[in-house]
């Protein structure tokens, strides 16, 4: 049973390396049915389901046009030449193309939030998306509040 088990991960490997990473998830679904209380398919299947949305989150570098090495004035001044072009203002001549240009403004917003914060750029390059990032800033404020020294 275990070889059964093992030809599937592997299985499931090579499609990520395939960058297959719905039909990987698809497998570990399947493959979670019959071995859900396995620890090891239990990795494999958290691994596929967050790969699947890191494949689906937003591209922040790409919003801004900034490399993935910037810094955080290249970001900051990429933010600053784009908020000028896509301000909503500045797009008056139709309901839809201010709706547009709200929606791209915002966008650029989320983009430098995340990438000028130091720790939340990292949880984004290791391929977290805003709500995972969220949970987790929320997660390390809570367990720093709980840590402080009373007294």
């Amino acid at each position: 049973e275990d070889d059964y088990r093992d030809a599937w991960l592997t299985k499931v490997t090579a499609l990520h390396k395939l960058g297959r990473n719905a039909d990987a998830l698809e497998d570990m679904e399947t493959l979670m049915r019959c071995h859900g209380s396995d620890t090891k398919v239990q990795h494999y299947y958290e691994k596929a389901k967050f790969e699947v949305r890191k494949e689906k989150r937003t591209d922040y570098y790409e919003v801004l046009g900034v490399h993935r090495l910037a810094s955080e004035l290249e970001i900051k001044q990429a933010y600053k030449q784009l908020a000028l072009e896509w301000h909503p203002d500045k797009h008056t001549e139709s309901e839809e193309k201010r709706a547009k240009a709200e929606e791209k403004f915002k966008m650029m917003g989320e983009a430098l939030e995340i990438l000028t914060d130091q720790f939340k750029r990292q949880l984004y390059d290791e391929g977290y998306d805003k709500e995972a990032i969220e949970e987790r800033v929320k997660a390390a404020q809570k367990a720093a509040r709980e840590t402080k020294p009373q007294g």
